[in-house]
């Protein structure tokens, strides 16, 4: 018997179901935490026991929608185990696996769907050594925790050459940066990516933020097209780079009504029509990343509609709640790409009342600089109301002061900040809610206690 890993999942289960009993919320690390000062190897030991293998996911922005995709997709043929509450470091691994494991770490799941923080990638394909690792993109994101991006790409080059033959890489074929990696995988790689003509209403037509050199001779790369932010398809200027061919491929991308996409996905010789109820290209992007990995498992590309027609974002990602007549939709920002993502999303739609929320806590990131990287320009001609919320509502006011925008009411508690854009919306209308990830929690825990919990859980 392992005392050391029966003695860790002993203490997580006590910390576990105490916080279940005494109803704590946004402990759901807690367990984990505790637990890994124990036995550093729960995961490594825990994780290698399931049959049919693990999943990781990762990337700057997508993880989370892509990962709670692919267990939908996933629980049609396996009994999994994922931790979807969002917790994507070690410590929320080791949680949810505690959650289901008996004390001597076994689990009744077969199948482990993983979302991991971009940083902690290294460690966990060294840990868990998975059968698929997905990596959706690389952006600027927390320079005061990460770095560049490029500082970012060389601890995954080098956790990738370390990987063991049976893992399969699913790569972004349309990010440089990404795509860049294939060439350190030595097992199976799949790339996904877009094809052909995008709906004009879709492209951000942002400049390219992060990559406007080649990783190999450092002359300029040249996009033939541009979907956001630095990806699209692309060469360099002078030696043999260029974006790869795609295995998974996103045709005739086309925005749908209330805020869907429609578009063909095509894997090998398959093509099937997809209706996702998700706005933006970003989601094309996560959901070609969720095929990929289902078709890797043994799906028919036919199956996925019926799966996707069904889907349903993490709370905040692409939140609807109606509330007396009026609409509110929850839109989690934390980058700029992924801030211009959204924006553009907006850009076309009969928008009154927006309401940002923007804080500078650990798990947002201290520097919010990257909101004068965003351009909130994009939604300037609208006639809006704007009201700034959150530790730093006045920096974001001045950044909209700055974006022309003049109709802004300040307050930083955002639970008075989200009432008073509510009553300031009128019925039949839409309040947007701009939320950064600890603003988001509280706006959670505000609608709970306002009894808006119906409207917003699945």
């Amino acid at each position: 018997m392992d005392i050391k890993l029966f003695l860790a999942l002993l203490l997580g289960k006590i910390i576990y179901h105490s916080l279940k009993i005494f109803k704590t919320s946004g402990g759901t690390a807690a367990p984990g935490l505790f637990a890994l000062k124990i036995d550093i190897n729960l995961v490594s030991k825990i994780s290698r026991r399931l049959q049919s293998g693990n999943v990781l996911i990762s990337g700057t922005n997508g993880k989370t929608t892509t990962s709670r995709m692919i267990s939908d997709f996933l629980s049609k043929k396996f009994n999994t185990i994922h931790n979807r509450q969002g917790s994507n470091l070690m410590r929320g691994i080791a949680s949810s696996i505690i959650s289901k494991s008996t004390l001597s770490g076994a689990l009744k799941e077969d199948f482990g769907i993983w979302e991991v923080d971009e940083a902690v990638l290294p460690e966990a394909i060294g840990q868990i050594r998975p059968k698929i690792v997905v990596i959706l993109n690389l952006f600027r994101d927390q320079l005061d925790r990460y770095g560049e991006v490029d500082s970012t790409r060389k601890k995954w080059l080098r956790s990738i050459s370390d990987a063991d033959k049976s893992t399969t890489f699913i790569l972004n074929a349309d990010d440089p940066q990404v795509a860049s990696l294939v060439g350190k995988v030595k097992g199976k790689k799949i790339l996904f990516g877009i094809s052909g003509k995008v709906a004009e209403n879709l492209l951000s037509k942002q400049d390219v933020a992060d990559i406007r050199y080649c990783f190999i001779c450092a002359n300029k790369l040249i996009y033939k097209t541009l979907y956001f932010s630095h990806l699209g398809i692309y060469e360099c200027s002078n030696c043999s780079l260029k974006r790869p061919d795609t295995s998974v491929t996103g045709l005739g991308i086309t925005k749908g009504a209330n805020f869907s996409t429609k578009f063909e996905i095509k894997i090998g010789k398959f093509t099937q029509k997809i209706n996702l109820p998700l706005p933006g290209i970003y989601n094309v992007y996560n959901t070609l990343a969720a095929s990929a990995v289902a078709d890797q498992v043994g799906l028919r590309v036919n199956e996925l509609p019926g799966k996707l027609k069904k889907f349903s974002a993490a709370f905040g990602r692409f939140q609807r709640i109606n509330i007396d007549g009026k609409n509110v939709i929850i839109l989690l920002i934390k980058n700029p790409t992924g801030a211009n993502e959204v924006l553009s999303v907006l850009k076309n739609e009969n928008i009154q009342t927006v309401l940002t929320c923007l804080n500078d806590r650990l798990a947002d990131g201290t520097d919010v600089s990257w909101i004068w990287d965003t351009s909130w320009e994009i939604i300037t001609g609208t006639k809006l109301n704007i009201f700034c919320s959150g530790t730093r509502a006045w920096d974001i006011a001045l950044r909209l002061k700055y974006a022309n925008m003049s109709n802004i009411t300040v307050h930083k508690e955002i639970s008075y900040s989200y009432n008073h854009a509510l009553n300031k919306t009128n019925k039949n209308n839409t309040l947007i809610v701009l939320p950064t990830y600890t603003a988001l929690l509280e706006l959670q825990k505000h609608l709970e206690k306002s009894g808006a919990t119906k409207w917003h859980k699945q």
